[in-house]
């Protein structure tokens, strides 16, 4: 027998093993809901298991009321983490437990303890018939404690079942797995730790034999498997993170507890950049970005939001969607489809109907009237002089209606076909433009213009830094001749562009409707030029401004481009 009982004994220390792996495993996750209850589970088997071995090896290790008492402890563990374990499991969300309710909860364990260990004086746990170095807990004679922890024990692990399987009932896919995998656990772990006192009387069984460390490790291994296969301690399953993580768009997921519990990349880039986004209360997130909080805190369904992060503006269309198991709702999902780029398109596409509806049809209506009155001039006139007059005028009118077809082709085109991003010397290009007006026309052209100013951008930049210098003569005034300065200087993360000219400025309702980008507000054609640098310079990563003229007494504008190294 003392052989069959060391070998017994050497079992029970083997199963506590991969007991112990999980455990490691759980604490590394103590933060999740759940983990808690399971790590007081686990370590509860692991010192059950060992005071088991203890009782069973042959040689006496501990007085039977000690052990009794230490077996005692671990085993609440297991009564209490169990129900904690489960409830916020179903929750998803951490417990906290109201502080009336502790001191109730542990009567009956502190009377349990504290009669082990005084068990000697009275034997209210064990009798005094009982053996002082039994070799299993079969030798042990029971009195009425042992039963009363028993029992405890019994109706606080068997009631969390009843709330597993009621959720089972409504669960699906990945969640439903992984009730199997928890009641599995239960089905053969309960049993097996009292298979010994069920059949303690039977004689066949050597009083050595104690198969409940064997019955944990089946259950803990059950429940790695969840953790590890089936995701137990997540609210999104691991087939579907992997989707969540790899979307453009931001994804918050929010629990019972208003609290941001998971995020996947893109809502962390862009939410996170201005402050802690898991673990962050859902108020104050809102307090960093206000924009959220119709749909976060007041219950709203907004069909759109605009949200500034990190010195970026996007617009956003929220989707709203409980996170329930079974019929229970644990938290709430949160996906932010980013419709910034096809907001810009459609903005876009309603400029270039307008610009096409609107603006050309106004100045090619206008145009042609004055052809047509010109024409009829040189029809009617007796005088050489006026008809030469009029044929310039013709011509002038003809070239600029030439001149707003080719911009509206180059617009069109531009909105309606992406084309991959070059890197342009800004330097060579703001001289060779700078030398070509100063050479063609009466204006005096000041440069200050770096060398070797290069950007990274749309194949069109060229005609953005025309377009500019082109503006600046057009819309000039006075009998003077314009004074234009061009300047290209680059800094740590941009290349800079400005032409500044001496004309009259541009009207704040045109600056107004650039910045709005609408058309409505714009003199018809007057804003053309803008729009296409608008275009090219946003098509490009930069940015275009319009301000008050530095050198000169008109008006600057300015464009910026990426660098090619950022």
């Amino acid at each position: 027998m003392s052989q069959g009982a060391q070998s017994m004994a050497f079992l029970m220390f083997l199963s506590t093993i991969p007991i112990i792996g999980v455990t490691v495993y759980v604490f590394r996750n103590r933060g999740q809901p759940g983990a808690s209850g399971l790590l007081l589970c686990l370590v509860g088997m692991i010192g059950w298991s060992l005071l088991l071995m203890l009782i069973t090896w042959p040689t006496r290790i501990l007085p039977v009321h000690l052990n009794i008492t230490v077996r005692f402890f671990f085993q609440l563990l297991v009564t209490f983490g169990w129900p904690l374990f489960v409830l916020e499991y179903l929750r998803r969300d951490r417990i906290r437990i109201p502080r009336w309710i502790v001191p109730i909860a542990l009567v009956i364990p502190v009377i349990t303890l504290a009669l082990s260990v005084t068990n000697p004086m009275h034997h209210l746990v064990v009798d005094a018939a009982t053996p002082t170095n039994p070799t299993g807990i079969s030798e042990f004679v029971l009195n009425p404690w042992y039963y009363v922890h028993i029992a405890f024990a019994s109706v606080l692990a068997m009631l969390p079942i009843g709330l597993l399987v009621a959720d089972f009932r409504g669960a699906h896919g990945v969640h439903r797995q992984q009730l199997v995998f928890l009641m599995a656990g239960w089905v053969i772990g309960f049993p097996g730790a009292l298979h010994t006192h069920l059949f303690r009387h039977i004689d066949a069984i050597p009083t050595y034999v104690d198969l409940t460390p064997m019955a944990f490790l089946v259950t803990a291994l059950l429940w790695g498997l969840a953790l590890e296969q089936h995701q137990l301690f997540s609210l999104v399953p691991v087939s579907r993170r992997t989707a969540v993580e790899t979307l453009t768009d931001p994804v918050l997921t929010v629990g019972q507890s208003e609290q941001v519990v998971d995020a996947n990349q893109a809502a962390a880039a862009f939410f996170g950049a201005d402050t802690e986004l898991v673990g962050n209360s859902t108020d104050a997130l809102c307090r960093t970005y206000p924009a959220l909080r119709p749909l976060l805190v007041d219950g709203d369904d907004p069909a759109e939001l605009t949200v500034a992060a990190g010195g970026d503006t996007r617009q956003f269309v929220p989707q709203r969607q409980p996170i329930t198991r079974g019929n229970r709702s644990v938290g709430t999902l949160y996906v932010f489809r980013d419709v910034t780029e096809l907001r810009e398109r459609e903005t876009d596409l309603e400029l270039l109907n307008e610009v096409f509806a609107r603006v050309f049809r106004h100045n090619f209506r206008n145009s042609l009237n004055l052809i047509e009155g010109h024409a009829t001039r040189i029809g009617n006139a007796d005088c050489a002089d006026a008809h030469a007059t009029s044929v310039e005028h013709i011509k002038e009118t003809s070239q600029q209606l030439l001149a707003h077809s080719e911009k509206a082709t180059v617009l069109r085109n531009l909105i309606n076909e992406d084309q991959p991003s070059e890197r342009t010397d800004l330097s060579t290009l703001a001289r060779g433009h700078a030398s070509r007006v100063a050479a063609e026309t009466p204006a005096t052209v000041r440069t200050e213009i770096d060398d070797d100013v290069t950007a990274e951008g749309h194949p069109l930049v060229t005609n953005a830094i025309e377009e500019l210098l082109e503006n600046a003569i057009e819309h000039h005034t006075g009998p003077e001749p314009p004074q234009i300065a061009v300047g290209v200087r680059s800094t740590p993360d941009e290349s800079v562009v400005y032409v500044e000219d001496d004309g009259p400025g541009i009207d704040e309702s045109e600056l107004d409707a650039l910045d709005r980008r609408t058309e409505t507000a714009l003199r018809h054609g007057s804003g053309v030029g803008l729009w296409l640098v608008d275009l090219i310079v946003r098509q490009s990563g930069g940015s275009f401004t319009i301000t008050d003229a530095v050198d000169v007494a008109g008006t600057r504008a300015t464009v910026r481009f990426p660098r090619p190294d950022q």
